[in-house]
């Protein structure tokens, strides 16, 4: 029976694609050199000198050369590798990636193997950096598996993608060094540094819920907080009093329910920024704003009852709205990841895109790093013009990051950082309460199809 001709073709294209575009490099080390040099030397002397002795020395001196060359390339096109990424990272948190190297030659082990992978940021911020992991392999059996772990403080917020890995041996002599390119991209999000809310945070944004007119939605006893008991007054529903314990205690006693905060919020970030000569200090208050609404926006989606939209300035106003959810968190927090700096739009054009029930009830949090005029600003927008818009300047509240408005509304401790005390740090698990999604998938590369 014949080989296929479809078979016969496409060997013979993946030979001429190696012989183009090969996927591997081979280069002499200084000790190969040195080598080198000291066999050419034999082998022009014992030629010169008509040395048989000579000549058969620099014969058995090239057998290192030789398998320095057939070996290595035998022992990379018998490994696979994975790649294992978080499925989200925090700014300034551990930042591990696993790489399993899966040796599949049953009878012979792999040595000294060295992996380089490169990570760039798609979009630079302040404090994006290119990072380049290396992991080493000493040793991997037959037939079995390996990971190598490398950690790195996860830099700024963003989207980094990355480049082409590589696997490096000098086996078995250190004479040579063959390294195979592994054509693999990849990306991870980085979301932004979260920290903690403080307790002026909270007396602001209790102060705007009991004295402005956001929207608050009427929920039933049975939907609210139990709080606990408390003794019958002649104006109390007779349906909540606890009967167990009024007969125990002979007297009436009523259930008591917390009431609730679960207005609706709209977060309108403006991440202003000039266009030209902007200073470090004006970028630093861009990426200050985002780290404040990334971590309000954690906070109240840990209220399944609250409906949360996220409006943004940028070249085109774009929002993120629902229920509070896990869902709604990572949407959000991907948009400010990967969140670029507003040079022209202004907070009139972003309100006139946002639905007309979150105008008229929901409370306002406007983050921007530029004054704003919000007389001038609603007068600007045609939404605010008719009844939709009314009454918001009494639902709003401003904070101008450039006059100093966040601060001490939000803390960062930087003494819980996984690794330096051995304690998650706080955004390390903040998704871990919030019912985290399954674990990342697996990446996986044959060396030899890659070739």
């Amino acid at each position: 029976m014949g080989i296929p001709r479809t078979s016969i073709w496409r060997r013979l294209w993946l030979k001429i694609a190696d012989w183009l575009l090969p996927t591997e490099r081979l280069k002499t080390t200084l000790e190969g050199l040195g080598y080198w040099i000291s066999w050419f030397a034999l082998a022009v002397i014992g030629w010169y000198q008509q040395i048989n002795l000579i000549l058969l020395i620099s014969g058995l001196v090239a057998g290192p050369l030789v398998a320095s060359f057939f070996m290595s390339t035998a022992m990379l096109r018998k490994v696979k590798l994975q790649r294992r990424l978080p499925t989200h990272i925090f700014a300034g948190d551990p930042l591990s990636i696993d790489y399993i190297l899966d040796n599949t030659a049953r009878n012979s082990a792999v040595l000294a193997l060295c992996l380089e992978d490169h990570w760039a940021p798609v979009e630079s911020v302040l404090g994006s950096i290119s990072f380049e992991p290396k992991v080493f392999y000493s040793r991997v059996a037959g037939g079995t598996k390996e990971r190598a772990r490398w950690e790195i403080k996860a830099p700024a917020r963003g989207l980094y993608r990355a480049g082409t890995m590589s696997l490096i041996t000098r086996f078995p002599f250190g004479l040579m060094e063959r390294s195979s390119m592994i054509a693999n991209e990849d990306s991870v999000v980085i979301y932004p540094r979260v920290g903690r809310l403080t307790r002026r945070w909270q007396l602001v944004h209790r102060e705007s819920s009991q004295t402005r007119r956001g929207q608050r939605h009427d929920r039933s006893a049975q939907q609210q907080e139990y709080h606990g008991l408390r003794d019958y007054r002649p104006d109390d529903s007779p349906r909540w009093i606890h009967w167990r314990t009024s007969a125990r205690i002979n007297q009436l006693m009523i259930k008591e329910f917390e009431q609730q905060n679960e207005q609706d919020l709209a977060i309108l970030l403006d991440p202003w920024l000039p266009r030209h000569h902007a200073s470090d200090e004006m970028r630093a208050h861009v990426e200050k704003a985002i780290e404040f609404v990334a971590s309000l926006s954690v906070d109240l989606c840990r209220n399944a009852r609250r409906r949360i939209t996220l409006g943004w300035t940028s070249t085109v106003p774009d929002l993120r709205q629902g229920q509070a959810s896990v869902r709604l968190l990572h949407e959000i927090l991907g948009s400010l990841a990967v969140m670029k700096p507003n040079h022209e739009l202004a907070l009139h054009q972003l309100l006139d895109i946002m639905p007309s029930v979150t105008l008229r009830e929901a409370i306002f949090v406007v983050v921007t790093t530029r004054p704003i005029e919000l007389a001038e600003e609603a007068l600007k927008s045609e939404r605010l013009r008719n009844a939709t818009g009314r009454g918001l300047a009494s639902r709003l509240i401003l904070l101008d990051v450039s006059h100093g408005d966040l601060e001490g509304l939000l803390e960062f401790d930087e003494r819980k950082r996984h690794g330096s005390s051995g304690i998650p740090s706080r955004s390390a698990t903040i998704l871990e309460l919030l019912n985290p999604e399954p674990e990342s998938e697996k990446l996986e590369v044959s060396i030899g199809e890659s070739r």
